[in-house]
């Protein structure tokens, strides 16, 4: 079965209350995770690949983090941008791309370098960096290979699109993570990254924690049903072959209609 690329960006202000994060709910007819709270993001397309383009600048830290062929890691930080816009509306660039450009660029009707070039605008990476990557379990029907990156929102509006995302709101991360999943449905790598976001008070401490993050290896959680309800085991499980990952749980459990953890590994 074949694993498609993907990115998420987890776009962070600084709210009265500390760090706050933007998340949009998923569709409920939506073919991955109906119904649920994600980041913005999306599969990496064919077009995304623009290493070297004029209107895509810097992105020294991201894409050295990414750690893959740098035309890759190019694709994976551009459709991390693409999917922002066309989720949210925020803007991750130099110039002004309008909202009504969101469903034409989402059903191909115009290609993100003419939207660029037509509004004078750049895509700016080095206001990536990268957080976490998760790949699909197995078992899984549809599988991605997903690579998580965090961003300070730009004082500017975020509105979900209404199509793709039915709804969307800034969450300070501590405030959802003991939700039951009948009131904030999420997939564990969700969860987990707000368990992990709310662990610094502001955006800039978030943000000095990715860029601690190098020689990033994946998370890709091996999945086991009981009669308890769904465990998936990280590296470091013992039933997982991979060995830990410094300051990752190695276990999610769904037991009684939320998600809990270990503590995170040494």
């Amino acid at each position: 079965m074949s694993i498609r690329s993907a990115t998420t960006v987890l776009l962070c202000r600084d709210g009265q209350d500390g760090l706050e994060v933007f998340m949009v709910q998923r569709h409920r007819r939506s073919g991955f995770l109906p119904n649920a709270w994600v980041f913005p993001g999306g599969r990496v397309d064919k077009t995304d690949h623009l290493h070297g383009h004029p209107r895509i600048r810097g992105g020294r830290r991201v894409l050295d983090q990414l750690a893959i062929p740098e035309a890759d890691a190019t694709a994976y930080a551009v459709a991390g941008v693409r999917e922002t816009f066309e989720e949210s509306g925020v803007w991750l660039g130099t110039g002004t791309l309008p909202w009504d450009l969101r469903d034409p660029l989402n059903d191909g009707e115009i290609a993100f370098t003419d939207a660029l070039e037509q509004h004078d605008a750049t895509v700016e990476l080095d206001d990536l960096r990268v957080w976490s990557w998760w790949v699909t379990p197995e078992m899984e029907r549809r599988r991605y290979d997903t690579r998580f990156l965090i961003a300070r929102a730009p004082s500017a509006p975020a509105q979900h699109d209404h199509r793709e995302v039915v709804n969307s709101r800034w969450v300070a991360p501590a405030s959802v993570i003991d939700l039951a999943q009948d009131a904030f449905p999420m997939a564990p790598p969700t969860w987990w990254t707000l368990v992990e976001l709310a662990q610094h008070a502001d955006v800039a401490s978030a943000l000095h924690a990715a860029d601690q993050r190098n020689a990033l290896r994946p998370i890709q959680p091996i999945m086991r049903f009981d009669e308890q309800g769904v465990l998936l085991m990280l590296p470091g499980h013992p039933e997982h072959a991979e060995p830990a990952i410094p300051g990752v749980t190695t276990e999610i459990a769904f037991e009684a209609g939320r998600w809990i953890c270990e503590p995170p590994a040494a």
